[in-house]
């Protein structure tokens, strides 16, 4: 009989809790025949993980467990699990793989890498060696939500991908939106500082640039300044729920759109299906806006690690071949996760998730990805600092600093950590 047992991990290593289970319950290893997956939350109803677990487990008669270790409890959590040699066969991760790369099989090695797109598993993923330790479960594409109702009672056409609006035509449909009394704020971004960069890239900026072999860090360049500026200027003139930014709030924009507050909304691919459950507005995809240099869409996402020095490895390692084997198995994954498409090898219909129009915009968003932003991610600044970045950008929207201080100290901070060069001092 298939087995499959869910354990969470709360506050220490050792404390395990069966949420659910098949034939009793066991703690974490007891079974040595079994597949132990660690994935960052309980999965819902239908999880897309569950259901390729489920068929590989009826068609290889092997059993599994899965462990629930919180996204943020991961990185205290796992170097216990490698002290304790008490580490799970499987996960899904974005950054495990980063800081422990040495922990990790290559999977790269072990299964055939040509039917993936190289940006997705370097980019994406953050394989930035030549080594393959994450392969995809998930890629996500920024991009730009917008509210049906509100643009049709404020008289505004749609952008169409072969002409998308410039960014100043999206600030300028933003004010009227709010100015025709359709939502409360015409442009909402994510607390997120990949949102945010959308902005700085199109207008042609970077965090990092590259002087022969050596890396300039490039944040505080005046394009830079000139783009955050115009969003602070945004946020004070009400366009944009200055909550959100100015750290006054702990509110979700997600929540204004789906509740028809805001007009148009710059999160992720990932929210996509959230919104067409949850929303109380008809919505869409739009192309991203060109600013002074270029669209700009920036790839994401997560996918299966194996650590090497888990009891069941090879294990792992067989079922991650065989999720990759069949049309079938990648359909089905996809559907459930109103996913985008990471595999070259296979061609992916949405059978009832993303809507036709909107699942094309997607397509082309993809191959918006700003070559500054790969060379930002190959340089892998954010291991030098990541969060404070962010932290800046409140600072200057709440009025605190300017942008150009806020800049100045987050480029030279980088620098600093990073024994980097400035390319403006």
């Amino acid at each position: 009989m298939r087995k499959r047992k869910f354990l969470s991990l709360l506050l220490s290593v050792t404390l395990l809790i069966v949420l659910a289970a098949c034939n009793g319950g066991s703690s974490h290893g007891d079974n040595d025949d079994t597949l132990i997956v660690m994935l960052d939350s309980e999965p819902a109803e239908n999880d897309p993980t569950i259901a390729a677990l489920d068929k590989w487990s009826e068609e290889s008669g092997n059993n599994y467990e899965i462990l629930i270790v919180g996204y943020d409890d991961q990185l205290t959590k796992f170097p216990l699990m490698i002290r304790n040699d008490d580490l799970p066969d499987l996960l899904i991760t974005t950054r495990l793989h980063k800081d422990y790369p040495e922990e990790f099989v290559d999977l790269g090695a072990k299964i055939g890498t040509e039917q993936f797109d190289p940006n997705v598993l370097k980019v994406g993923l953050g394989n930035y060696s030549d080594s393959i330790y994450v392969l995809p479960t998930q890629v996500t594409i920024t991009n730009y939500f917008y509210n049906k109702e509100a643009f049709e009672a404020a008289g505004i056409e749609v952008p169409d991908v072969n002409a998308p609006w410039t960014l100043d035509e999206l600030y300028a449909n933003a004010e009227k939106l709010v100015d025709s009394g359709a939502v409360k704020f015409g442009f909402a971004v994510d607390y997120s500082r990949a949102r945010y960069d959308n902005l700085m890239y199109s207008n042609g900026g970077s965090i990092t640039e590259m002087e022969g072999d050596n890396v300039l860090v490039s944040l505080n360049s005046q394009e830079n300044i000139n783009t955050l500026q115009r969003f602070i200027d945004l946020n004070q003139s009400d366009v944009i729920p200055r909550n959100i930014w100015s750290g006054g709030s702990s509110d979700n924009p997600l929540n204004y759109f789906q509740n028809g507050d805001v007009g148009i909304y710059l999160s992720g691919s990932f929210n996509y299906a959230e919104i067409a459950r949850d929303s109380s507005i008809e919505f869409g995809v739009m192309p991203s806006p060109v600013g002074s240099e270029q669209q700009s869409s920036l790839l994401g996402g997560r996918g299966w690690a194996v650590p090497k020095n888990s009891k069941n490895a090879d294990l792992a390692v067989e079922f991650v071949e065989w999720f990759y084997h069949d049309v079938e198995n990648y359909q089905n994954y996809l559907d459930l996760d109103y996913g985008l498409p990471f595999m070259t090898a296979y061609d992916y219909v949405p059978e009832f998730t993303f809507a036709p129009a909107d699942y094309e915009v997607y397509l082309t968003e993809l191959e918006k990805v700003p070559s500054q932003f790969l060379i930002d991610e190959s340089n892998q600044w954010g291991l030098y600092l990541d969060d404070e970045y962010r932290q800046a950008l409140s600072q200057a929207v709440a009025g605190e600093i300017s942008a150009e201080e806020a800049l100045t100290k987050v480029a030279q901070n980088i620098a600093n950590n990073a024994d980097w060069g400035m390319k403006f001092q």
